[in-house]
């Protein structure tokens, strides 16, 4: 498995910005939860589905020395194990939590509704910028981003002060494939997928293409999919009445759009343009109610990079549209939303290496978001940052890292609201051996909640039961507060070339906590996210990781596990504490693959598992049980002459159904439970590489 710390490598523009010290990025080095490889090595790449180091990837090492941590996983661990997306490679990481596709009553899961270490779902980046979400319960561009597209994954766990926006979550960059030294070179994949039972039937199309090639000083890339999703499934609700089953049909249609340009002004500068087009329509029927749902995203980001040995700079300025309507039809009523969102941003990272023990980064970022809506007043949005940090080492095998982030926020038109925050970052990392090493981050951060959780919107489903306290309608919340946390971790970490393990212990103190909270508004219940006084994360994360590689005889084998527990509590005004509702006490996740280069054959399987817990429903005399849930996925994929290649994906082969019951917290008696059936589904693929 591929798995490093990378350490990292950002810019200036301009030398009067040196009085503002600096921030991280990260490349060769290695610790933390799930990193693997040894740094001086070359990126193994898997041509084959195999260890195999090749010219693709042997690029300068970076000199970075900066004691915050990232995990990396890289393009060919994930075709390893037969990443289909992002969130299948995330399953495998310590401390996230990602709900099954399809639990929510308009899709749900994916990378909007994941959670880290009892916190919000992560801020996702693309090639360093900022992704807004999808639409409530909906799709983002992240799940459409596939692993063909990616040359790695970094994540951040702890803080930074390059990277804003982290609070109760975590941070993931995913770093864009650059196109390779030929004109022209690609692959065109298509894919169907089924899974039938009684009562559930879906059928899934897909088709992915990537190209990529050089000509002088031009390069470009190009990534492409379509994806045609029908489902059809049965929801049984019970209460004391009896149960109560209704089916629904579900139709989605999803196209992303990718191509990027590039020009090399000489060997160390280049200016790059990149476009990210996302459009989802979703037709539902259910009785004689009607859902029909649209969203269009596009973004267009251009950066100018300079580089050298000692000298980095970044400067991207950003453009993003998205729209976003919905509409629910009954006999009876009609309800549609449609609402807006514009995002401007202009973002500068440098670093400056001044010697081999002592660098320093520095940057800022300003964004405008502006969001419209047909049901109420307009809001704007102004976010500025500034930061600085530096590293030093100071004797051999101590490294010292110490930066701040300030950040200003102004709202008006809708609601008017000012704030601002600086978040120090202090980071420790003592190498006790070649092997062995010790890494310490305490810290404070700030995290302004996503534009879209801004809009009052309410989402309403065809779900019979919608609008229940156990299927309640969505909404956003315009006077949402950003969370401010302080957060300590330590990292005890053993790596070698096959393998290693890592030992996590974090606390985080979260104020103004944001958390989906369900109330009674009208006849109807609606879910909107809300600001609660203090939140207390803690936990204790366990992963390892072994790879043998290719063998005289062409084999090659990895593992992986891991298991994360977490304790999230809130605090509310009266100094009463509870559970956070949905927050599981612990998971666990497993992944092993194998590959035989002579028949160019590789398999693998990854089991995930989270027990069942019962949590009480905040301001409600209710307690919510959600049931344990296991999932076995397992693939293989065979290769063939002329490039072209065979694969068959299983996945939720245990098929655990979804369940959530509510009981009153006086006597323990039903009040209302909900069951998603969850049956197993087989994907064909097959692919050419030109």
């Amino acid at each position: 498995m591929q798995i490093s710390h990378n350490y990292g490598k950002l810019s200036v523009l301009s030398s009067t910005l040196l009085s503002i010290s600096s921030s991280l990025f990260a490349t060769d080095t290695l610790t933390n939860t799930n990193s693997s490889a040894v740094a001086e090595l070359p990126t193994q790449v898997l041509p084959t589905l195999s260890f195999k180091a090749t010219s693709e990837t042997q690029k300068q090492k970076d000199q970075d020395i900066s004691a915050v941590a990232k995990t990396i996983i890289t393009r060919e661990e994930m075709l390893q194990y037969g990443d289909q997306t992002v969130m299948d490679a995330l399953r495998r990481a310590a401390g996230f939590q990602i709900p099954v596709f399809g639990q929510g009553p308009r899709g749900g899961g994916g990378a909007s509704g994941m959670r880290f270490r009892g916190g919000g779902a992560p801020t996702f980046l693309v090639n360093g910028e900022p992704i807004q979400s999808g639409p409530r319960g909906g799709m983002s561009v992240i799940d459409t981003i596939s692993p063909e597209m990616i040359e790695r994954i970094e994540v951040t766990k702890q803080p930074s002060v390059a990277q804003g926006s982290v609070a109760s979550s975590a941070v993931i960059n995913i770093i864009l494939k650059e196109p390779l030294d030929t004109r022209i070179n690609g692959s065109v994949k298509i894919g169907y997928g089924l899974r039938e039972s009684e009562q559930q039937e879906a059928e899934r199309k897909q088709i992915n293409v990537q190209a990529d090639g050089r000509e002088n000083q031009w390069s470009y890339s190009l990534s492409a999919n379509q994806m045609w999703f029908d489902n059809t499934s049965v929801i049984k609700t019970e209460s004391v009445i009896g149960t109560r089953e209704q089916s629904r049909t579900v139709n989605r249609n999803m196209q992303m759009f990718a191509p990027r340009l590039q020009y090399e002004l000489d060997d160390q500068q280049k200016l790059i343009a990149e476009l990210f087009y996302r459009n989802i329509k979703i037709e539902g029927t259910s009785g004689n109610q009607i859902q029909d749902d649209k969203n269009d995203s596009i973004k267009l980001t251009t950066r100018y990079e300079r580089k050298d040995q000692d000298i980095s700079d970044k400067l991207r300025l950003s453009v993003e549209h998205q729209t976003e309507s919905q509409l629910t039809l009954t006999p009876e009523t009609k309800t549609y939303t449609d609402e807006t969102i514009d995002e401007y941003g202009l973002a500068y990272d440098g670093t400056r290496k001044l010697d081999q023990d002592r660098q320093i980064k520095f940057g800022f970022d300003a964004r405008n978001n502006q969001l419209d809506s047909n049901i109420s007043k307009s809001l704007d949005e102004q976010r500025y940052a500034v930061y600085g940090e530096g590293s030093w080492r100071f004797i051999d095998r101590h490294t010292f890292t110490l930066g701040a982030r300030q950040e200003w926020l102004k709202r008006s038109g809708l609601v008017d609201y000012q704030d601002q925050h600086l978040s120090p970052v202090f980071a420790y990392r003592y190498d006790l051996t070649d092997q062995w090493s010790l890494q310490t981050n305490i810290s404070q951060a700030f995290r302004n909640p996503n534009a879209d959780r801004l809009i009052s919107n309410v989402t309403i489903s065809t779900d019979s039961d919608a609008g229940s306290l156990n299927n309640p309608d969505r909404g956003g919340n315009p006077n949402l507060k950003p969370e401010k946390i302080r957060a300590a971790e330590s990292t005890l970490a053993y790596d070698s070339a096959s393998g290693g393990m890592s030992l996590t212990a974090y606390h985080r103190e979260i104020k103004d906590y944001i958390e989906k909270v369900i109330m009674l508004e009208g006849e109807r219940y609606v879910e909107r996210p809300q600001n609660q006084n203090k939140a207390t994360t803690y936990g204790v994360e366990l992963s390892g990781r072994y790879a043998l590689k290719q063998t005289n005889a062409g084999h090659s084998f990895m593992l992986n596990g891991q298991i994360s527990t977490v304790r999230a509590k809130i605090q509310d005004e009266q100094k009463s504490e509870r559970l956070v509702s949905d927050i599981a006490p612990y998971n666990a996740s497993t992944g092993v693959s194998y590959s035989f280069k002579p028949w160019q054959l590789s398999t693998s399987a990854n089991i995930s598992y989270t027990p069942e817990y019962t949590r009480a429903l905040n301001n409600q005399p209710y307690d919510r049980t959600t049931n344990a849930r296991i999932s076995l996925d397992i693939s293989a994929t065979k290769r063939f002459k002329n490039g072209w290649s065979a694969s068959v994906n299983a996945n939720n082969i245990l098929g655990t159904n979804y369940k959530e019951r509510l009981t009153y917290q006086s006597d323990g008696r039903l009040f209302q439970a909900r069951m998603n059936e969850s049956i197993p589904s087989l994907q064909f693929s097959l692919e050419k590489k030109f």
